[in-house]
């Protein structure tokens, strides 16, 4: 009997071990790895974010930013320093390559900065090279040193090459910083050789290691809301729409068109930059556009309303106004060039016959000019086109090239001549008598 005790008793305490082993295992060693890669934009902060809510609720003890990136978007840089200052989970900034622009602000962000041999971090030139971006900037790196117990002034000579560090970096030039230099200077707190010996520093050797990554439709996203994928994707879109308004029916021009502004918006709105509010708003712009062009005569409030709407849609979707306007004016400049192109091509279209004349107008035809003498003030006749407001219309006969007095007059209706001015013939609508 004493003997099956023992037994139990040993096994007992075996069991609690194991238990104790297991529940000691966990809580210490958790570790996430958010990547900073590629160009610093929207889609980037949107994974910094998810990222770190995700450690922040599963409890995790360090999370690690691994950096190699050229730069990007400084309004998204700003915001992923943001989001790095605001958990309460310790943080390591990771150089494995290259922290260059905004990437070394993130890089400055982190409680401690780690970086690999041969990595860099600096060169943080603004674009546009301007004083007002300069100097944000600059106040941008040096806040953020400065509260995590950096050199500030070699962090705003990354930014402003005005500034002189006796010794490190002369006037004139923008520094950057060699893995070695910069621990040398009090920038960088370690060097490791790779991932494995930063844990070990860490001492979390054993710590679970959980990498964060792109969805397929946030790594979609990521290229679409770059500026010059933008500007390639409303381009192609606006030309489409045109050549589907040129052509007759409904096929490749609608196609590629509503593909192309579907993958734009929707590469914006996963990122979170443009709301339904916005994509609605363009929705309506075009709208507006269609009934200027098929239905309302001229051009007037409701056109002008129309661009209104798909301007101020795709002005709010982009970070600054600079790269606003930049790819606004690039996408109109090249849609205009396509359409002229398209025109050209595809002139002879239903639409087209409705907006343009569709036969020469010759004397064989009936088509004379107005001399100045001509006796027919007063005249009436009917419009052969629809005036908007310049067309044909019948007098006596004769065809005249005519303006309306008041825009819109639809074809076949009665027209009276009221004034002639050299071969400016004007007209106006008779109206019907009861």
């Amino acid at each position: 009997m004493k003997k099956r005790m023992t037994i139990l008793f040993s096994v007992m305490i075996f069991l609690s071990s194991l238990l104790l082993l297991k529940a000691e295992a966990r809580p210490s060693d958790l570790v996430y790895q958010i990547p900073i890669q590629g160009t610093v934009n929207p889609g980037m902060l949107k994974l910094v974010k998810k990222g770190i809510a995700e450690a922040e609720a599963a409890g995790a003890d360090v999370i690690i930013f691994k950096i190699d990136t050229y730069g990007g978007l400084v309004d998204s840089g700003i915001k992923v320093k943001d989001a790095i200052f605001a958990t309460k989970i310790p943080t390591v900034t990771y150089v494995a390559n290259r922290a260059w622009s905004a990437g070394a602000l993130i890089a400055l962000s982190g409680e401690k900065l780690v970086m690999l041999p041969g990595s860099s971090m600096g060169a943080a030139e603004t674009r546009p090279n301007e004083e007002k971006y300069i100097s944000a900037l600059r106040k941008e790196f040096k806040a953020t040193a400065e509260r995590r117990a950096k050199n500030s002034d070699l962090a705003a000579a990354m930014v402003d090459k005005d500034i002189k560090v006796e010794g490190i970096i002369a006037k004139d030039k923008l520094l950057t910083l060699t893995a070695q230099e910069a621990l040398e200077h009090g920038m960088a707190d370690l060097l490791v050789d790779d991932f494995k010996g930063l844990l070990k520093k860490l001492d979390l050797s054993e710590a679970k290691v959980v990498k964060v990554e792109a969805t397929t439709a946030e790594k979609l996203a990521r290229v679409v809301t770059n500026p010059n994928v933008s500007i390639l994707l409303l381009t192609i879109g606006f030309i489409a729409l045109v050549f589907e308004a040129l052509a007759p029916g409904f096929g490749v021009g609608g196609t590629i068109g509503l593909v192309s502004l579907g993958i734009f918006f929707s590469g914006y709105i996963i990122n979170g930059v443009a709301s339904w509010g916005l994509v609605i708003l363009f929705l309506v712009g075009i709208i507006l556009m269609v009934l200027e062009i098929f239905v309302v005569p001229g051009f007037g409030v409701t056109g002008i309303g129309g661009l209104l709407a798909i301007f101020a849609s795709l002005y709010f979707l982009f970070p600054t106004p600079d790269i606003a306007l930049m790819v606004l004016a690039t996408v109109f400049i090249l849609s205009v060039i396509g359409t002229v192109i398209i025109v050209r091509v595809f002139g002879t279209s239903k639409l087209w016959h409705r907006i343009s004349l569709e036969e020469s107008q010759t004397k064989d035809l009936g088509y004379i000019a107005a001399p100045k003498d001509i006796a027919i003030l007063g005249k009436a006749g009917y419009t052969l086109t629809t005036l908007r407001p310049a067309g044909i219309v019948e007098v006596d006969g004769d065809r005249f090239d005519v303006v309306s007095e008041g825009g819109f007059i639809a074809k076949g209706e009665e027209v009276e001549i009221i004034k002639v001015e050299g071969s400016r013939v004007v007209v106006r609508a008779v109206k019907s008598k009861e």
